[in-house]
């Protein structure tokens, strides 16, 4: 089947017969990462020269990646303009406040503005990738989570090849509790272990989409194979967001698409699951503090089961008050909020984030923006069930960002804008199919 869409970019002989979900797929979960992973690798908290370690910061991996399909769009003749105007009046209202407001305190306030810009001009290509990439959708065929999905698992094997390689580099004894090198931030393409969790819980959160509604038994074992290599690799990394968000996606397909396919999913599914974590216990770097679900540092306490996050938020919120209307600058959290001694990018909460960063007058409309854009998708899934894939990476990767850095870091905005404007596009779909009904 033709994929309805040329790319003179890379050449329509290379791309088109891959098909747009596939294209996608290999573009999103397979190439960015693997170029990622090739240039940032460490075995400490940062990469050197400093240069590679601010392009990390920055996503600027995916941000070009991004960028490409920007191009590509244009190419295809996308028209902001015309998307624009077909949001609803608050849509646009709220837009137009953001944009005018977010960036203020980056340029004016700002403890290191390059920094805070170069994270504040990203959101402007975010924004445009989802843009280009609704674009992009409306134009294609409907949207194939399998053919998607297939990317994102060569990406979980070509990065499991990496990872093992390159903790194969480092000598046994150092994979101890004293070691010398940073174990949790030795993942290579991801900031920490717990990012790649996350990225493993996205996918994972993508096949069990699949899974719900997959019948028969023709492909179910390699499917449940891809399952666990996701679940296996979340658990390796005792990423709890990943979990979380992966567990929260289960009632949400229960609400649109009803019970399961096939009951091999609660049948015949938990033994691989079951293998995957044996599998998981098994392998090094086990019992080492940054690969254990829960680190008890004194006393056990609901702050310590949070690794600090309670304290983050505090302390990040203190420090928001201080700039209630334009926040202190995208990422200010790395200088304004210690824990321990110790500075994190971010604050490991989305509303905290925004609150510190922009301030009131930016976070309400994008908080509602993002809300309206949430609930709209999740109304099209109950009429389009092929979306549920995208609807539960979407929900697993947004409780997450409750958790973790899941709307600051550019790879996972990608992941959320994309399964976004994937969903929303679908719309058209509907309004085509009736139609044609009528005609």
């Amino acid at each position: 089947m033709s994929s309805g869409i040329k790319f003179p970019v890379f050449g329509d002989a290379l791309v088109a017969p891959i098909g747009f979900s596939r294209w996608i797929g290999f573009v999103g979960g397979l190439i960015l990462p693997v170029i990622a992973a090739l240039l940032f690798r460490t075995y400490d908290l940062d990469v050197t020269p400093a240069a590679l370690e601010s392009a990390r910061h920055l996503g600027l991996v995916y941000l070009a990646g991004e960028i490409a399909v920007i191009i590509i769009a244009r190419r295809r003749g996308l028209n902001v303009r015309e998307i624009l105007s077909a949001l609803p009046a608050w849509a646009k209202i709220a837009l137009a406040i953001f944009l005018a407001t977010f960036w203020i305190s980056s340029a004016f306030v700002s403890q290191m503005m390059a920094f805070s810009l170069g994270l504040s001009l990203g959101w402007i290509v975010h924004l445009l990738f989802a843009a280009s990439l609704y674009h992009l959708a409306r134009s294609a065929p409907p949207v194939d989570a399998r053919q998607l999905a297939v990317g994102f698992v060569a990406g979980l094997v070509a990065l499991a090849v990496f990872i093992a390689l390159h903790f194969a580099a480092v000598p046994a004894a150092l994979f101890g509790p004293y070691e010398a090198v940073d174990l949790g931030s030795a993942i290579p393409g991801f900031i920490s272990s717990r990012l790649f969790g996350a990225w493993c819980g996205a996918v994972l959160a993508l096949l069990t989409g699949i899974a719900w509604q997959h019948r028969g038994t023709n492909g179910r074992h390699a499917l449940y194979l891809m399952l666990a290599l996701a679940f296996g690799l979340a658990f390796w990394t005792a990423t709890r967001a990943a979990m979380l968000g992966w567990a929260i996606g289960i009632p949400v397909a229960w609400l649109l698409a009803g019970k399961p396919a096939s009951s091999a999913l609660y049948t015949r599914l938990p033994a691989y699951l079951i293998a995957a974590i044996v599998l998981a216990l098994l392998l090094p770097p086990h019992n080492h503090s940054q690969f254990t679900f829960f680190r008890w540092d004194g006393m056990p306490s609901t702050d310590a089961m949070m690794s600090g996050r309670l304290t983050i938020w505090a302390s990040a919120l203190r420090v928001a008050a201080e700039y209630p209307l334009l926040g202190s600058g995208a990422g200010s959290n790395w200088w304004l909020v210690p824990l321990d001694g110790f500075y994190h990018v971010q604050p490991h909460n989305a509303v905290v984030q925004f609150l510190l960063n922009w301030g009131l007058i930016p976070t309400i409309p994008a908080l509602a923006l993002l809300g309206g854009a949430v609930w709209h998708a999740h109304r099209i899934a109950r009429r389009q069930r092929q979306i549920l894939p995208m609807i539960l990476m979407l929900d697993c990767l947004l409780a997450m960002s409750l958790l973790d850095g899941m709307l600051h870091f550019a790879q996972f905005i990608m992941l959320i804008f994309g399964c976004l404007a994937l969903c929303l596009a679908t719309e058209k779909l509907d309004a085509a199919d009736i139609s044609l009904s009528r005609g």
